[in-house]
């Protein structure tokens, strides 16, 4: 299989494109850490592809093809983002970057067993250090929508991770004013989560996860997948899973 990302360009490659693409942004964005920021993450999404396996680069790059924005590729641009705006080391992000395990969580926010799925999950990506756990949601009824749009509306914020967690551990009502109410505890700016969910359309998001779902024969819900190929959602099965491809990649 060909490889994605930096390790499709090789790390000097990779490295060269950053830094050209860097000095570029702060070229014409000028001082201050903020554009520096921007340029900074531009250039890393540029030259980036989306670890789904799609063979485009990731959503906002300014390289075609580039992905339309499934749940996968926009995870990785969350991640790159948040990554920046903590200031944490640009060296180190380049690495995360050319993981080589992906992990998809398929379930809706409103499913019950969501949080002890993605605990799981995320426990078992945590011993080898992989960041790529994905929630990729089926919707399977109008609350699951609900709760997907309003996740969605937090994705350029700066506060996903932290929402969306939020909203993995909720285990109340999913109407329409608890989870405003639930977006402003977050820190959200409620009239502008109202002004996104007027606007926001995620019909193309949701078909492309469900059609990864049937192309993984997934006919229940919640299920996991390693690189799309589908486990038990069992920490030692996950463990092993994820060992296997680091081990494979690496030899």
């Amino acid at each position: 299989m060909r490889k994605r990302g930096w390790q499709a360009l090789g790390v000097a490659g990779f490295l060269f494109a950053f830094l050209v693409a860097s000095l570029q942004g702060a070229g014409s964005l000028g001082p201050g850490r903020p554009s520096a920021d921007a340029a900074r993450t531009q250039a890393i999404i540029s030259a980036h592809f989306c670890p789904c396996q799609c063979g485009a680069h990731l959503p906002g790059s300014d390289r075609l093809p580039a992905c339309f924005g499934c749940s996968v590729g926009k995870a990785e641009v969350t991640f790159i983002r948040e990554w920046i705006a903590e200031g944490r080391p640009v060296a180190e992000l380049l690495l995360a970057l050319g993981e080589t395990v992906l992990v998809e969580v398929f379930a809706d926010y409103n499913d019950p067993q969501l949080p002890e799925v993605w605990a799981v999950a995320q426990a078992a990506a945590g011993v080898y250090q992989q960041h790529r756990v994905v929630l990729r949601a089926p919707v399977v009824d109008d609350d699951a929508m609900r709760a997907l749009e309003f996740a969605e509306c937090a994705r350029d914020t700066g506060r996903f991770s932290a929402w969306q967690g939020s909203l993995i551990e909720h285990a109340g009502a999913w109407d329409f004013n608890t989870l405003i109410e639930l977006a402003k505890a977050e820190g959200l700016d409620g009239d502008a989560v109202k002004a996104c969910l007027a606007r926001i359309d995620i019909a193309a998001q949701v078909g492309k996860d469900r059609a990864h779902a049937r192309e993984r024969g997934l006919a229940r819900f919640p299920a996991v997948t390693v690189n799309r190929e589908v486990v038990p959602i069992r920490n030692d099965a996950l463990r092993k899973a994820i060992r296997t491809i680091i081990h494979d990649a690496s030899t």
